[in-house]
């Protein structure tokens, strides 16, 4: 017996699941791996951590901190592929199923998977090549992952105001994101958007600091590094109760078969 039209097949329910356990691990690892490598750096040297702030890229060429730093994101990369590549083509399978996948719903979930294989390259990169002796990996894999990962972001956004642009007649119950959730994205989308400007703005405007703030503004700067980093994980995590969602539905239509 097939599932109800409405109900995201089991297959669909799964694949969310699987995005939800793969994106919030990242998020969580992540963000402890950069934050701790800071502070671990300014453990170790206090003396230059009271001169200029580290950035993360300093801060893991200490063999103590870059290794397991290495290692994590070694493990996080691929995950985190994993489980956006689960929650777009999911939906998009989903979307395609209900009939309402258009060419642009389609084309941007394929540009963002392709996106996303590129942030986690980078990540892989920049991770396992560190200062001071592969400085030019380093460099390219952190602008890789930073510059894909952002447009991760900014396709998102497009592909969540395309799926709520369908309207409540395109909403076939379940197998498309909240409109709900996609209007609070257009509001938290704005966090990674200002945080980028802003440091775009210390990072070309840092060396040009009167003396007496050089300090202040590069420690602006590094700090501004952190809650961009963090703020691309976070909008990845404001799917959650999406995917929860459409997890929980596939559960209910199949038991109500099963049933049946």
């Amino acid at each position: 017996m097939n599932l109800p039209q409405e109900t995201p097949s089991r297959a669909t329910g799964l694949a969310m699941l699987v995005a939800l356990i793969a994106t919030s691990f990242v998020t969580v690892v992540v963000n402890v791996q950069m934050y701790s490598a800071r502070w671990k750096f300014a453990g170790f040297y206090p003396e230059k951590a009271a001169e200029r702030p580290s950035t993360i890229s300093e801060s893991i060429a200490d063999p103590r901190i870059g290794e397991p730093f290495a290692n994590w994101h070694l493990l996080c990369a691929p995950l985190l592929f994993v489980g956006v590549a689960c929650l777009i083509l999911s939906t998009w399978r989903e979307a395609r199923a209900s009939g309402k996948a258009t060419l642009k719903i389609t084309t941007v979930s394929w540009v963002l998977v392709v996106l996303q294989a590129m942030a986690s390259v980078g990540l892989v990169i920049l991770s396992q090549y560190r200062f001071p002796d592969f400085r030019d990996q380093h460099m390219a894999g952190s602008y890789v992952f930073f510059f894909s990962q952002a447009f991760v972001v900014v396709t998102g956004e497009i592909l969540s105001r395309a799926y709520a642009n369908l309207g409540p007649e395109g909403q076939v119950a379940g197998r498309v994101w909240s409109p709900r959730f996609a209007r609070w994205r257009r509001r938290f989308v704005w966090v990674p958007i200002i945080l980028g400007v802003t440091y775009l703005c210390l990072f070309l405007g840092k060396g040009y600091a009167p003396e007496a703030l050089r300090y202040e503004v590069y420690a602006a700067y590094v700090s501004t590094e952190l809650f961009l980093l963090s703020s691309f994980l976070f909008y990845m995590m404001t799917y959650t109760p999406d995917m929860w969602r459409v997890w929980t539905l596939s559960r209910v239509g199949y038991s109500s078969v099963e049933v049946s």
